[in-house]
């Protein structure tokens, strides 16, 4: 395959799934921790950079700054999309899954309303919470909407890492 961002592209989206697929074996607990997700931002670094660097060796690093910022994009999207789709597919199939992330949400609530929320709204705030996590919990079920909203939030930061990419390989004319 000549085009570096999709090869690159959907190199790193197998490696991403099979991390995660790791995690997901090992232990449900990891798979859901806040730390070992964003350590997955390595792998879409590292395979943003070697395609723009193949991008930039190909034609020239001394380009639009929007070109060289394309090939890193690309690879980024693909890598989400990847990501994205496996979690969606993984929490369909497991919806004790689900039933984990809405207790330890469920917990953060329970947490802030025990130390104090400072303020009698927003306490009750807190409480109202609490309450959509218990009606959630007795039927848990994904839905599509915040997965593909988190998603296009991602491909914001995304966007951001493509910019600093391509900022650092780009050449001053």
């Amino acid at each position: 395959m000549k085009n570096a961002g999709l090869r690159n592209g959907l190199l790193g989206g197998v490696v991403v799934v099979f991390y995660f697929a790791l995690l997901y074996v090992a232990n449900k607990e990891a798979f859901l921790n806040t730390g070992l997700q964003w350590a997955s931002m390595g792998f879409y670094l590292l395979f943003m950079y070697r395609a723009a660097r193949a991008d930039c060796a190909q034609y020239g690093s001394r380009r639009d700054f929007r070109e060289i910022l394309r090939t890193p994009f690309i690879v980024f999207i693909l890598i989400n999309l990847f990501y994205w789709l496996f979690y969606y597919g993984l929490h369909l199939a497991d919806p004790d899954l689900v039933r984990l992330e809405l207790l330890a949400e469920k917990q953060m609530y329970q947490s802030h309303l025990i130390r104090g929320a400072g303020d009698p709204q927003q306490a009750n705030q807190l409480r109202e919470q609490i309450a959509e996590v218990d009606k959630a919990l007795l039927r848990p079920v994904q839905p599509l909407g915040p997965v593909i909203t988190r998603m296009a939030m991602g491909a914001l930061g995304g966007f951001a890492l493509s910019a600093g990419i391509a900022a650092f390989l780009r050449t001053p004319e």
